[in-house]
């Protein structure tokens, strides 16, 4: 699988969003290059470039800033096809998110989803990083969508916060009527916020049979090769680097390795950690600033830096100007 594609899933339900709207669906669709076939079933895939073209033109086509959540609240766990399946049969709320993002790698390359418990607080979120999407901001908004409907279907569960990082926009009534509150935009983060000791909730319909028999399907449905290491660390980094400990020891930890045998395989694929950590911290800076409103100071601070002045000079190096500039060019 190419890198950079997203599984169709709830997208099947964008053409009938775009009748809703009074548009055409064909002709937005091919308008954007893309078969409208391939929307059909959920099980068919889409390049991120593709993806990114089909949101701008939707969003074009409609002028609604919120079109990605309106896609996104359709869903379910029937949305995630099979690993929906095993999501249901997951004797906890917690291995039931785990089953998300421990699979999503086999069929999404380019976003990760993730569970990062800090302080008593689990966030479950969801990171783009494939380079260079204009939809990010549609794409995340429709995956927080996504997991608010399955909190609600797995244990009844309504999140404390939900985290969009980007501005509010000039309407912010569809997205409190859909999560019942005003969302906290300019987060540093796509993220649903709650107490973690509700990740320990039993899931309606835990099944232990039923898991074993999917659990095996999963595996064998995507039968794919396995990612590189640099890939692998990519993807826990995106995640990762707006919370504490996005050390090599940790990371090495996670992945069951020992820091020096992590270092020895990136080095075998021409990479480095600290490489990998700063083109993270690089993407979430330019995420950050196009997206939100948070000041550079916050923006330096989330990403681990003791003070403003060591993230300018970071982000100089990295884009050749200071993150001001970068902003306001």
């Amino acid at each position: 699988m190419m890198e950079g594609q997203q599984r169709i899933g709830v997208l099947v339900e964008l053409p009938q969003v775009l009748r809703d709207m009074g548009q055409d669906p064909a002709t937005v669709i091919v308008g954007a290059g893309i078969n409208p076939e391939v929307l059909r079933s959920p099980e068919n895939s889409l390049s991120f470039a593709e993806l990114d073209r089909l949101l701008q033109a939707c969003v074009a086509a409609t002028g609604c800033e919120h079109f990605g959540l309106l896609v996104g609240q359709r869903s379910s766990t029937a949305s995630l096809g099979l690993v929906g399946r095993l999501m249901r049969t997951a004797p906890t709320f917690k291995d039931a998110i785990l089953d998300l993002c421990t699979n999503q790698r086999r069929y999404v390359h380019g976003a990760v989803a993730y569970l990062v418990i800090q302080n008593d607080i689990a966030f479950w979120g969801y990171a783009v990083h494939h380079p260079g999407l204009k939809t990010i901001e549609q794409i995340s908004d429709g995956a927080m969508a996504v997991a608010f409907n399955m909190a609600r279907e797995l244990v009844d569960l309504v999140p404390d916060e939900i985290l969009l990082s980007h501005r509010a926009p000039g309407n912010t009534a569809p997205y409190c009527r859909f999560f019942g509150f005003t969302p906290r935009f300019d987060a540093e983060q796509y993220a649903l916020a709650f107490p973690a000791s509700l990740l320990s909730r039993p899931v309606r319909g835990a099944d232990r049979e039923l898991r074993r028999i999917l659990e095996k399907a999963v595996a064998a449905y995507w039968a794919v090769e396995q990612p590189t290491v640099t890939h692998t660390v990519t993807r826990m980094l995106r995640s990762r680097v707006i919370f504490p400990d996005i050390s090599l020891e940790a990371v090495a930890s996670e992945m069951s390795m020992q820091p020096r045998t992590l270092n020895r395989r990136l080095q075998a694929e021409g990479r480095s950690f600290r490489e990998l950590v700063n083109e993270a911290r690089f993407e979430v800076a330019r995420q950050l600033l196009a997206g939100t409103r948070m000041d550079v100071t916050n923006i330096a601070l989330a990403l681990g830096y003791a003070d403003p002045s060591g993230f300018t000079h970071a982000f100089q190096r990295w884009s050749g100007m200071a993150p001001s500039e970068w902003r306001a060019d």
